[in-house]
Order: C-alpha cells, then structure tokens, then sequence
C-alpha cells in the first residue's frame, strides 16, 4: 500500500444489488476503517414494483428491505463515526429519508441528519426525453441517472446518511471523494472509476469467479469462504487513484483478474464509457498488486462531461407473461422430458412462434444444443414462457403443463406457475439542463 501520501477518503462497498447481505456492510461501518459505506441497492427490476408501489401510496416506493438493513447498519455507523450513502430511496426517496429518521429515532441514535436527494424522477419531463424508439404502452415510469455531485453537497452539508433514487452506481461511491479531489476533471474520473469498481460488492473479491481450470488451492474460495465474503474498501487518493483492499482476515481474492473483470463489468466500450458526471477512457487504466488482496488503481481519463442524461422508462405492455415448468426425474427422465416438450409444442402450436419458447432447463435452456457435457442428467425441467393477451390465455399455458401430469409422459411434478404484467425498459436520453436534483433534510 502507498505509505508517502495520505488518502482523502476511505469507502467501504456494503452492498451490489438490492438483497445483498447485510454483515459486510455493518462490517465495514464498525471497522473504523472506512468514513462511508456506500450500498448499491437498485436496479430497473427493482425500481418497477417501487413504482407501483408508490403509486398505490404516496408513503411507500422505497426499497422494502430499508428497515432490515439498516437497523444493524445505523448503530455500527454510529459508533465509528461513518456515513452511509445508498440508493434505498427507489422511487420515493423522500418517504425513505423520512423513514430513516424514523428509525435512527427508535434505535436511540438522535440527532442523525438523513438527506434523502430527489429529482431523478422524470416523469414530468416525458415529452422532452429523446427515446429510442417510439412509447408504445403505458409508460408508467422515467428516471434519469443523476450524478455524485447532489450526494456530495449532501454530504459536505453534513449529512450522516444520504438516500437517493436512481443515480449511477458509481456515483453512490465517488460521491464522498469528489469535493476534496486535485481541481480538473482527471481525478474525479479517477474517482468514479473507484466506484465502478465497488458498486459490485463481492464480485470484486472472488465473488462469481473462478480460475481457469476449477479452484486451485490459494486461488479458489470454498464454501465457508464464499459465506463470509469479504466486501471491498477504498483509500481514495486526491489523483483519483486508490488502494483497494478488504478487512484484515475477510476471505477474498483481489487481484489484477477480478479487479479488470469488475471494470469490464457491463462495459460496453471501456474508452468511452458513459457516466452522469463524465465519460471514462478505462483503457490507460493500471492495477498493481501492492500486497496480500491489495490492489492500486491509477490510470483513469476523463473525455468530459456527456451531453445527456441516461433516462429509464417504464413501459406496461398489454397481456402477461405466463411462466411454467414441470420436472422430471429418475429412469429415461431425458427421454421423458423431451417427449414432454414435443408434446407441449403440439399442443400450443396455434401459439406465434415469437410468443413462445420451450426449453428442457439442464439442456438447452442457456447454451442451447451447446448445454451437454458429459452424461445425461438425472433431472430435468420442462420450461415454457409466452406472451398472452390476457388471463384466459396465461391459464391456457397453465392448464397444459398441469395437464401432462395425468395427460403426459409418466412422472411429471413439481409444477411452478407465474403469471406477471409485462413491463421492459424504454432507454432515453435527456439534457442535463432540465434534471434538478434537491436536497430534502430529516432529523432523528
């Protein structure tokens, strides 16, 4: 680790998606070793039920987990002194700061100042997003992706705990470096980089990885290992660049792999990867093993701030999708299945090809003819998804695949039906100009 400068910050990543764990972050938050925790807890499939939620109650639409997660994160937060910055707020940040107050109250930690930042919501604004293909549906939702600067002044204003909606993951991270990062925009490219690579969790310390040819001792995690995860810790530097290691004892493994496949992670173009607050050159980027699960970043560039925003909508498409599958096991299961689906095919054949699809899980439900290696498995599962103009047409599905439990090869079981409206993402663009993010305070 670089002992001749001192960081400007110290951040701990306490969560990568909204039913993460919780011990990593009270973890962090207790170990002195950090001054913020961030917790990366929201995706598109999470904003969606938030949406309808608030749309039924004006005081819902925050992550349901927020009172779970917090309770045991806020008195370790407590106790060392160290912020915690999330995206809990979903789609109604403001009721979740209210609701954190409210429970920093009865946890007997008064006095705690809760910044819930707005403004990521822009419904208001529908008609002045640049979508990318025509709004066919109901549109029931628009966020656009904010950056770290309205969750920096939050914190700079004093805030003990920053809640906000939709913002870049990485914004969630950067946003305790940024004000006191060298002037220009190279550091706090440096800086959102750093979060980039946190945003994840455990998936920058081993988490859903695996060497090339299996686990190898001193390489691999085992079980017990995976199960108490180390989560990733920054010391953020004014350049930007950081060391990047995990608690003493946490079972991990970072190194330069998993550091460049974090940063890889959902990258489209790593020299001209778009942000809220500036589109990254990833390319000149460097990971230096600096010793045992420590890692120095530095090599980030800025190529300045986008010309829009990124915003999500919501589109409610008429119908439902009906979800099925019924299992196989035992003697000629393979055999069994497969005649499951053919007789499936036959029976749904009316149905448009674009609007079904069949496939035996264990076979061709991922890699297709690609699935087999090896023996033929002793289980399967018959799996079918259609489009459906309505109910009638869901319980049509339904009803078949219960239908092949008496009606079908021998053995069928284990049969799990849903049925679910049809919602996809609707990707726009807006300009910055028009998204004004705003600070609404609570007391504990």
């Amino acid at each position: 680790m670089n002992h001749t400068r001192k960081p400007i910050c110290s951040i701990g990543a306490g969560a990568g998606f909204a039913g993460d764990r919780i011990d990593p972050a009270v973890a962090l938050a207790a170990s002195g070793q950090v001054d913020t925790v961030a917790l990366e807890c929201l995706a598109e499939r999470t904003l969606v039920p938030a949406i309808k939620a608030r749309a039924d109650n004006p005081d819902a639409g925050h992550d349901p987990r927020l009172r779970r997660r917090l309770t045991p994160l806020l008195p370790a937060a407590a106790s060392t002194g160290c912020r915690i910055v999330s995206n809990l707020g979903a789609a109604n940040p403001r009721a979740a700061g209210v609701a954190i107050a409210r429970l920093a109250r009865e946890l007997g930690l008064a006095g705690k100042r809760v910044a819930a930042v707005v403004g990521d919501d822009v419904m208001h604004l529908r008609d002045q997003v640049q979508w990318v293909r025509p709004v066919q549906g109901r549109l029931i939702g628009a966020h656009a992706y904010l950056g770290c600067a309205p969750l920096a002044e939050a914190l700079d204003a004093g805030a003990d705990v920053v809640v906000t909606g939709r913002v870049a993951d990485s914004a969630l991270f950067a946003a305790s470096a940024r004000s006191h990062l060298a002037p220009g925009e190279a550091a706090l490219a440096g800086a959102i980089a750093v979060g980039h690579l946190l945003e994840c969790g455990g998936q920058l310390t081993g988490g859903n990885y695996e060497p090339v040819g299996g686990a190898r001792p001193g390489v691999g995690l085992s079980a017990a290992d995976f199960a108490a995860l180390g989560y990733p810790l920054a010391h953020v530097y004014a350049d930007g660049s950081a060391d990047i290691t995990v608690l003493d004892g946490a079972p991990a493994v970072l190194d330069a792999v998993t550091c460049t496949l974090q940063l890889l992670y959902e990258v489209h173009d790593p020299a001209r990867y778009a942000t809220p607050d500036l589109v990254l050159d990833f390319s000149g980027i460097r990971f230096t093993q600096t010793g045992h699960n420590t890692v120095h970043m530095a090599g980030a560039r800025s190529l300045g701030p986008p010309p829009t925003l990124k915003v999500a909508g919501f589109l409610e498409l008429p119908g439902f999708i009906a979800d099925c599958e019924i299992g196989f096991a035992g003697t000629a299961s393979w055999d069994r299945a497969h005649r499951a689906a053919d007789t499936l095919r036959l029976r749904l054949s009316a149905w448009a090809a674009d609007d079904l699809a069949i496939d035996i899980v264990g076979v061709d439900s991922v890699l297709r003819a690609g699935s087999l290696r090896g023996g033929v498995p002793a289980e399967l599962r018959v799996h079918v998804s259609a489009r459906c103009a309505d109910l009638e047409m869901a319980q049509v599905i339904e009803d078949e695949i219960y239908a092949l439990t008496l009606s079908g090869p021998a053995g069928g079981c284990s049969v799990r039906s849903e049925r679910r409206n049809r919602i996809e993402v609707l990707d726009g663009f807006i300009a910055p100009g028009l998204v004004r993010p705003e600070i609404i305070w609570s007391l504990s």
